[in-house]
């Protein structure tokens, strides 16, 4: 991915985007716009459907027996549900770091390294050496791991195993990074290295973050989408969410009096 000047225009545009289970509403006419280099928070008590809004960025939704998406995802004016385009490759643009950390049990080298050869990303060995240089340095691992390459992954600390994941779905030169609460299984130190590096990642990539935490969102998003009941209650800047929200449940949900 190459840098280019940013733009007013979205990266994802949701129109009326409603998901079903089985029956169960767990979406109901989602409409929300969410910006390029930036970082989205989606906040709301557990079951409002955060992490089903969020899986609908990568279509892992699809992956859901008796799953139903309806209304319009557009990704960079692409509707990214139309007939003809393919689901791996979409997520291949759209990397996903899930709420615990799942490194391969294989080498750290290998774990960074699954990407680009399952996508044919590299020419030469040295090519993909400097590719996983490149991925760990960006997530802020290279120095921790750079003379243990080939230890085993699981090895790693809960921390580190979580930079290693996030350093995986880079190796592919994604546009978006979407996080599931990347923190939760993490200590503050490790918590707070995280939010750093997503402060920096967002100058090149989309990020698009649910949280349990209201200090962990207001902390490091640019906007925040409060949810609720599968709707979509308040969608602003984070500032103005957190100083001055616009509904009674945003205000009673940020200050702790229901959730």
């Amino acid at each position: 991915m190459t840098d280019k000047p940013s733009s007013d225009r979205p990266k994802f545009t949701c129109r009326d985007v409603s998901v079903r289970y089985d029956g169960f509403s767990a979406l109901s006419g989602i409409d929300i716009d969410i910006s390029d280099r930036s970082v989205t928070a989606l906040i709301g008590p557990s079951g409002c459907g955060k992490s089903t809004l969020l899986r609908v960025f990568n279509r892992m939704n699809d992956t859901i027996a008796n799953a139903r998406v309806s209304g319009t995802v557009l990704m960079d004016d692409i509707d990214i549900y139309g007939p003809d385009i393919d689901p791996v490759l979409l997520r291949a643009r759209v990397g996903m770091v899930f709420q615990k950390p799942a490194p391969f049990p294989r080498s750290v080298y290998d774990n960074v390294a699954y990407g680009p050869r399952l996508h044919g990303l590299s020419r030469s060995r040295a090519d993909l050496d400097g590719q996983v240089e490149k991925s760990l340095r960006r997530a802020g691992l290279w120095e921790e791991v750079k003379d243990r390459l080939k230890m085993p992954a699981p090895g790693l600390s809960v921390g580190q195993q979580q930079r290693l994941v996030l350093a995986r779905a880079l190796a592919i030169d994604p546009e978006v990074i979407l996080m599931d609460e990347p923190a939760s299984s993490l200590d503050p130190i490790a918590t707070a290295r995280l939010e750093a590096l997503i402060e920096e990642l967002k100058t090149r990539y989309c990020i698009i973050i649910v949280t349990h935490s209201m200090a962990q969102a207001a902390r490091i998003s640019d906007k925040t989408a409060f949810l609720h009941n599968g709707a979509l209650i308040e969608f602003d800047q984070t500032e103005n969410m957190f100083t001055n929200p616009t509904d009674t449940r945003t205000q009673d949900y940020i200050t702790g009096r229901f959730g």
